[in-house]
């Protein structure tokens, strides 16, 4: 057949003539990967496809059988279409330097996407192995008058012997296009050793993929892959294609197990009536001891439904689930996720049905406190709730949920009770049931290896003369405002709206002290080493963009890290990771962004908050290679004099809470009493402050 295009062939000397192919196939009903696709592969010596899609998610269809054909000779030409917006269509149709650079873009944050997460990234590394090897070489295929975009779908197998088998329908090169789970697709098959009308098609098709991939048709505009993609993608490659026959075995033997204080919290848990709270530090791996539940309880084909409070949160549990339980139908539900609604589809899921399987709900707990969340599940006792950063859900709104009947519940929280809130409080213990004995601090967590441990160095600090009379107006404001708040039934005083906005914009005055940013120059000056990956967490954009300035006329190159940040944020924090250096952030400790690489930790973002700054000190501590120690600088506001400041007095005990809890489980000692010097000159009894006993956020 002189129509296909000429490739290096092997001595595997394949038959596919000697394979029985069907004229037609269709998913569900025929089972096209297995009695044709691999069939086709395990013969050919070359595979030709030319198809509006591909994804190298494909190969986790049909990895084995394309990487023993590229063991062993085997060479895929593809064609395919650049997976572009319709706005990035519209853009790239000016000229060609645009085109490259969103196809570049395109290409290379699909690759990006697929490699970070875990249910795809050994078909990433299939895909850049491939490449790498010579085995898989791909084209962009376009329309010339950029209206729409190349969409047909052809694929062509052919062996040594000169037998050839052409196929045409509706399947793209993807996971949906191959695999049960996917989508409805068909399939026609032709063979050229069966003669007549068969033949004939077959040549068509390998003249229009010839005329394709030498770039000479008229209507159609075929390309390479930009150089700059493809030298970026054979980044990840592995080093031979042997190594990626064993991924899957080695992924399979890797799968974690549960470690014995996590296996003692399930039993414990199943000893209160499958009902509790596990107040867990971090480190101590409290989401898998909460998968470990939901495995066993979807094992049986009950639903379970998984609550979280942020996107973020939303997106990691997705990914760890799809890992942990790849059987499990998952159904997402809010930060644009939105299939649950209508159909009964919600009810379905969460149905008292275990013909229908293991089915699991993530939903973010704004989204499932709404009267159309709640109104669409099966309640009863088959189903089983997990909340993540339970605390959350004892909010006004999240509460809501709470009405919701589940006959087992799991909350996991480092910090549960809710600061200040000792009605939300109680609406979480009250449904989830109790803290679940014992609970995991961030001593056990540091003893057990889980988290380094850690050298805490507070710094006073003082409001400047115009910081401190604004804190003694914005007191004597919140003072009268108290004082014409109505009382409860109890005799105390209920705090007003304006009330409280007075108590935020006070605390404000001590977070931004101007004295936070000679801090950070100060302490970045001597302390900084070349190697090391320091972290100052800012309270807002003005301090940030402050501290940045004074580091930089110090001759410093520091980083920026939030989410106005121009630029890449992901690719920021990867340099970071890798590299290390001054990161100046905002709020990233407490949207959880892993960074556990971070050695030493400035925070100017005081809290009043236990479970905000239990929380930050936690994610400083996470494990990371060659990290044996972290070290936490502090800046703690204290009055300049006693006698003349009693009104900061209030502000310097709320600073003491948060430090002596820090400095208690620090290795150096000397901090805490260095801090009960400050309370004793300022006329402060230091055993009056009961260290909380909460720890960290695990996400």
């Amino acid at each position: 057949m002189s129509g296909l295009a000429s490739v290096e062939t092997s001595p595997f000397s394949g038959n596919l003539a000697a394979l029985d192919l069907a004229t037609e196939y269709r998913s569900l009903k025929d089972d096209p990967v297995e009695k044709f696709y691999v069939r086709c592969l395990r013969e050919a010596s070359t595979y030709h496809r030319a198809v509006g899609y591909f994804r190298s998610t494909v190969f986790l269809v049909v990895g084995p059988a394309v990487v023993e054909f590229a063991r062993r000779g085997g060479k895929i030409l593809m064609i395919c279409s650049p997976d572009l917006d319709h706005d990035d269509v519209e853009y790239i149709a000016s000229g060609y330097a645009q085109r490259l650079a969103s196809i570049e873009d395109t290409l290379i944050a699909q690759f990006d996407a697929l490699l970070a997460d875990r249910r795809t990234a050994f078909a990433a590394r299939t895909l850049a192995t491939l490449i790498a090897t010579g085995a898989l070489e791909i084209k962009i295929a376009e329309r010339r008058d950029r209206r729409g975009i190349y969409h047909e779908k052809i694929g062509i197998f052919s062996d040594t012997l000169g037998n050839i088998v052409s196929f045409k329908g509706s399947t793209n090169e993807t996971w949906s296009g191959w695999h049960e789970k996917g989508n409805f697709e068909s399939i026609e098959v032709f063979c050229s050793w069966r003669g007549g009308l068969e033949a004939e098609r077959v040549e068509k098709h390998a003249q229009h993929f010839d005329t394709l991939w030498h770039e000479r048709d008229p209507d159609i505009e075929v390309s390479p892959v930009p150089a700059t993609v493809k030298e970026y993608i054979k980044r990840y490659a592995a080093a031979k294609l042997d190594e990626l026959a064993d991924e899957p075995k080695q992924r399979e033997a890797m799968r974690r197990s549960p470690l014995a204080h996590q296996s003692a919290a399930i039993e414990a848990w199943k000893a209160q009536g499958r009902r509790g709270v596990f107040e867990h530090a971090t480190g101590s791996g409290k989401t898998f001891t909460a998968i470990i539940a939901l495995r066993e309880h979807l094992s049986r084909g009950d639903p379970a439904i998984v609550l979280v409070p942020s996107r973020l949160l939303l997106e990691q549990w997705a990914r760890e689930l799809a890992d942990e339980i790849p059987d499990a139908i998952m159904l997402l539900a809010g930060a644009g996720h939105d299939r649950w609604k209508g159909s009964s589809r919600l009810r379905s899921m969460t149905a008292d049905d275990r013909s229908l399987g293991p089915r699991l709900v993530v939903a973010m707990m704004p989204t499932a406190s709404t009267d159309e969340f709640r109104l669409g599940v099966s309640q009863g006792d088959h189903l089983l709730v997990v909340a993540d950063e339970v605390h959350q859900i004892g909010s006004n709104q999240n509460s809501k949920f709470l009405n919701v009947q589940a006959g087992a519940r799991l909350g996991l929280s480092a910090t549960p009770q809710r600061y200040g809130d000792p009605d939300g409080t109680a609406k979480i213990f009250a449904y989830f049931g109790a803290v679940v004995p014992p609970p995991i601090t961030l001593a056990d967590a540091v003893a057990a290896g889980r988290l380094v441990p850690y050298e805490y160095h507070p710094h006073p600090i003082h409001l400047s003369a115009t910081e401190a009379e604004d804190w003694l107006k914005e007191t004597k404001a919140i003072q009268l405002e108290i004082a014409r708040s109505k009382t409860d039934d109890g005799g105390r005083k209920v705090l007003s709206e304006r009330a409280r906005m007075l108590l935020i914009k006070r605390a404000r005055i001590a977070k931004k002290a101007s004295a936070k940013v000679r801090l950070a120059a100060d302490v970045l000056r001597t302390e900084f080493e070349a190697g090391q990956s320091w972290l100052i967490y800012c309270e807002d954009g003005g301090q940030l963009t402050d501290v940045l300035i004074a580091l930089r006329e110090q001759g410093m190159n520091p980083i920026e890290y939030h989410s106005n940040m121009f630029g890449d944020r992901d690719a920021t924090m990867d340099w970071f990771r890798s590299f290390g250096g001054i990161l100046v952030s905002i709020r990233c400790l407490d949207e959880g962004v892993d960074i556990p690489a971070v050695s030493h930790a400035l925070i100017l973002a005081s809290s009043q908050n236990p479970r905000q700054f239990i929380q930050r000190r936690g994610r400083v501590l996470r494990q990371a290679p060659g990290k044996a120690l972290a070290v936490i600088h502090d800046a703690i506001v204290t009055p300049v004099n006693a006698e003349d400041e009693k009104d900061q007095l209030g502000l310097l005990r709320a600073e003491l809470v948060r430090s002596i809890e820090f400095a208690n489980h620090a290795l150096n000692r000397m901090a805490g009493a260095e801090l009960r010097d400050i309370a004793i000159n300022m006329g402060i009894d230091p055993d009056e402050f009961d260290a909380q006993q909460g720890d960290e956020e695990d996400e």
